[in-house]
C-alpha cells in the first residue's frame, strides 16, 4: 500500500534520529569502560617503572608488588601464567576482586615483577552509568522531541511543493509558484514538468491542425464524389455491384473523415442519439461486405441512448461493424445493444487467430479507440473461442 511522502519522510527521519542515538550511547559507554581500563593500567605500569628503577614510594591504597609468580596472591596466581610477556593485564578473579596487573619481566633471568593494582573501589562508571541513567534517558526524550519537530519540518517543506504540484496536475491547471527556500530538486522537476506539458500541449495542437487540415481538404472532393454518385442514381449504370461498392467507399470515407475531423473539435455539451437506429443504420451501410452465408442480428433493450452525436457513432460503430464482416466468411455476427453497452460478436478469424499484440492495427480501428478515449468510454477486445471476436463498448 501506497504511503504519503511526508510520512516516510517523518519515519526515515525519526528512525535515524533513534539510531543516531543508540549509536551515541553505545559509543559513550563503551567508551567510558575503556578509558576508566586504560587509567588503571597506566597507573600499574608508572609504578612498576618505579620500582624496577628503584624508586621505590609509598604505594598506592589497593596497589601491591610481587616478585615471582609464586609470590603472587592464589587467585591473582590461578588467572595469570608464569610465561606472560611485558605488559598490562585487566584479571577478574573468582570472587577475590578485579585486577589490573603490570608484569615485567627480569632481564637477567630472574623472577618476573608483577605490580598489582584492586580496583573494585574506585571503578565508577558502572555506577555513574546507573545514577545517571535519568539524566541519560531524558537527553534521548529531549533530543528525539528535536528530531520530530526537524523531521516535521523537513517532510513538510519536501512534500508541500510535491503535493500543490500533484494537484495542479490533476486539476489540469497550472503549478502553484515556488516558496522560497523550497528544495532546489523540486523546482527542476516543476519546471521541467512544465516543459513537458507545454510540449505536449503544442504536440496534441499541431496534431489537431494536421486532423483539420486533412479532413477540410479531404471534404471537398468527397464532396464532389457525393454528388457525381447522387447523379448516377438517377440512372443507375449497367454494372450495379460497381456502383454499389462506389457508392458505399464514398459513404465509408466520408464517415472516416467526419471522425477525424471530429478529433480535432471540442466536443459539444449535450449531444446525444439513439444507438439502435444507428446500429441498423451502419448495419445496413456495410452489408455488401458480408458474405452471404453470414448472418446479422441486432438486438437492442429497448431504445438506448448514448452522450455522442450520431456522427461520431456511425464512426465508431461502423468501423467495428465494418470489421466483423470483413474478416467473418462464415458463421453469424451479433450486435447487442443495452443501457451503458454496445456489444458485437463474430465468428470469424479475427482475434481468434491473430496474435492480440498485432489486433487492431489500420486506420479503422485504430480510430475507434481513439474515439473512445475522447469520449472517456472503455473500449475491448476479446478473443473467442474456438474463433471470434468480442468487442466491447461501455460508458456511463
Amino acid at each position: 500500500m501506497a504511503r504519503p511522502l511526508r510520512v516516510l519522510l517523518r519515519r526515515a527521519l525519526l528512525l535515524s534520529a533513534v539510531l543516531a542515538l543508540a549509536l551515541m550511547g553505545g559509543f559513550f559507554t563503551l567508551f567510558s569502560y575503556d578509558l576508566e581500563d586504560t587509567l588503571f593500567n597506566r597507573l600499574v605500569a608508572a609504578e612498576a617503572e618505579r620500582q624496577l628503577e628503584g624508586h621505590a614510594a609509598e604505594l598506592p591504597t589497593g596497589m601491591s608488588t610481587h616478585r615471582g609468580h609464586a609470590a603472587l596472591p592464589p587467585a591473582l596466581a590461578r588467572k595469570l601464567s608464569p610465561s606472560l610477556s611485558r605488559g598490562e593485564y585487566e584479571v577478574a578473579t573468582d570472587g577475590a576482586g578485579h585486577f589490573h596487573v603490570a608484569v615485567r619481566p627480569d632481564a637477567r633471568g630472574g623472577e618476573p615483577l608483577y605490580v598489582a593494582f584492586r580496583v573494585d573501589a574506585f571503578t565508577s562508571t558502572t555506577g555513574q552509568l546507573g545514577r545517571n541513567a535519568w539524566l541519560m534517558l531524558v537527553s534521548a526524550a529531549l533530543a528525539l522531541l528535536a528530531a520530530t519537530g526537524i523531521a516535521v519540518v523537513v517532510a513538510r517543506r519536501v512534500s508541500r511543493p510535491l503535493e500543490q504540484l500533484a494537484a495542479a496536475l490533476g486539476e489540469d491547471a497550472p503549478g502553484a509558484e515556488e516558496d522560497e527556500g523550497s528544495v532546489q530538486e523540486l523546482g527542476t522537476l516543476r519546471a521541467a514538468l512544465r516543459e513537458r506539458d507545454a510540449r505536449i500541449q503544442r504536440l496534441l495542437e499541431r496534431e489537431r491542425q494536421f486532423n483539420r487540415d486533412v479532413s477540410h481538404e479531404l471534404r471537398t472532393p468527397l464532396a464532389v464524389a457525393q454528388g457525381a454518385v447522387e447523379l448516377l442514381e438517377r440512372a443507375p449504370p449497367r454494372d450495379a455491384a460497381a456502383f454499389a461498392r462506389l457508392r458505399n467507399a464514398v459513404l465509408q470515407m466520408g464517415l472516416l473523415t467526419e471522425g477525424i475531423l471530429w478529433l480535432a473539435r471540442t466536443p459539444r455539451a449535450g449531444e446525444r442519439c439513439e444507438l439502435g437506429a444507428v446500429s441498423h443504420e451502419v448495419v445496413a451501410l456495410y452489408d455488401g461486405l458480408r458474405q452471404p452465408s453470414v448472418s446479422v442480428v441486432v438486438e437492442a433493450e429497448g431504445p438506448v441512448e448514448a452522450p455522442v452525436s450520431a456522427a461520431v457513432a456511425r464512426v465508431l460503430l461502423g468501423n467495428l461493424v465494418k470489421n466483423a464482416f470483413g474478416y467473418t466468411r462464415t458463421g453469424s455476427v451479433q450486435v447487442h445493444v443495452a443501457p451503458g453497452l454496445w456489444r458485437i460478436s463474430d465468428t470469424g478469424e479475427g482475434l481468434g487467430n491473430v496474435a492480440p499484440e498485432h489486433a487492431g492495427f489500420g486506420v479503422g480501428l485504430s480510430l475507434v479507440q481513439r474515439l473512445a478515449q475522447r469520449l472517456g468510454w472503455s473500449v475491448t477486445f476479446t478473443p473467442l473461442q474456438p474463433q471470434g471476436t468480442r468487442v466491447e463498448l461501455r460508458w456511463a
